[in-house]
């Protein structure tokens, strides 16, 4: 059950703030939480045992990823009258009340005009990391997260499943417990409601087809950019039931595209090995727009010659990121003669 809506500002202050990042308490605690999470994740990957004891097969992943056609088990992604159907991204989004709250409402919006452009809430809202700040935790997702939702978007049907999806990928804020509280929030049997909004996914990774040619992939690549066997077999299921031309909107945890100039990032290779487990089995498929948070602003690049989209949406209610450092122009395949994918 929904927790009540505080009926006083005086309640309402009682609500964690925005994170206070530079606090030295903080800053240890976060510090080992990070050392044991990724010792422990290498021996302990949740994404493993989620999916070992996954009973469906291969042809139960594709057709679950079709569910939401028209025609389909529950047809959630029916166009509107015009042919168009909406989705909306948010990531970053576990910060403090205030933010989180003021996102999710404009997101509950059944329409929302900006400038002279009139949206509508989308019949699918993908979470791209980050759906708690500062560790994970019972009390911070409750606080963070489910309350700021719940009251944006009231559900107006409790005893129903049916309404606009929701579905998300963890960050690395989210793995800080080994991911038990996204995997049971999430991929729970008895469906999560959201506020307004309901959960329909199985693993901490998903694919999901919204047209007959169109198709959304979003990857779990844990805390150091690797995907483990299950999620590979998992994707390379689907695109075998894909159409040969289909294209692929990509989202990821990380956008690894602004950290190619570390020579440790690894994030860009999770796209890469992504695009080769797709183009194995599609080859003519496109993936023209590759989506991601972790960095707290907005930005977009554009391939000079693939012409793919690049990006950036971390502005879900964490703390904002600067945009002036951001170069013009940057190098995506880093000269290495082994990386064909072309994303330049």
């Amino acid at each position: 059950m929904p927790t009540q809506k505080p009926a006083t500002l005086d309640e309402l202050s009682r609500y964690p703030r925005m994170t206070r990042w530079f606090g030295l308490a903080l800053l240890l605690k976060l510090a080992w939480r990070v050392a044991i999470a990724e010792l422990f994740g290498r021996f302990a990957d949740g994404r493993l045992m989620v999916a070992a004891l996954d009973k469906s097969t291969e042809a139960d992943h594709a057709t679950a990823a079709s569910a939401h056609l028209p025609g389909g088990s529950d047809e959630a992604f029916t166009p509107d009258e015009d042919g168009a159907l909406w989705i909306d991204y948010v990531a970053d989004l576990g910060d403090g009340f205030d933010a989180t709250y003021a996102i999710a409402s404009l997101l509950a919006r059944e329409t929302l005009v900006v400038g002279e452009h009139a949206t509508r809430r989308g019949r699918l809202l993908v979470m791209g990391g980050d759906e708690v700040y500062p560790l994970a935790s019972p009390e911070n997702y409750q606080q963070r997260l489910r309350d700021p939702y719940d009251w944006a978007f009231p559900d107006p049907e409790p005893e129903s499943d049916s309404g606009p999806l929701v579905y998300a990928i963890p960050g690395n804020h989210d793995w800080y417990d080994g991911l038990v509280i996204f995997l049971g929030l999430f991929t729970r049997r008895d469906r999560l409601h959201l506020g307004g909004w309901r959960s329909r996914q199985g693993r901490s990774y998903f694919a999901l087809q919204l047209t007959g040619d169109w198709w959304l992939w979003a990857v779990d690549a844990q805390l150091d950019n690797t995907i483990d066997q299950p999620q590979r077999d998992y994707f390379s299921a689907i695109a075998e039931a894909m159409e040969p031309d289909a294209h692929v909107i990509l989202c990821g945890p990380e956008p690894g595209w602004l950290y190619t100039r570390d020579p440790d990032s690894r994030s860009l290779d999770v796209y890469d090995l992504i695009g080769d487990i797709l183009r194995a089995k599609c080859p003519m498929a496109q993936i023209p727009l590759v989506l991601s948070g972790d960095t707290h602003h907005y930005s977009r690049y554009i391939g000079a010659t693939s012409g793919v989209q690049f990006v950036t949406a971390g502005g879900g209610g964490g703390f904002l990121e600067a945009t002036h450092h951001l170069k013009d122009e940057i190098a995506l395949n880093r000269g290495d003669p082994n990386v064909a994918l072309g994303w330049s």
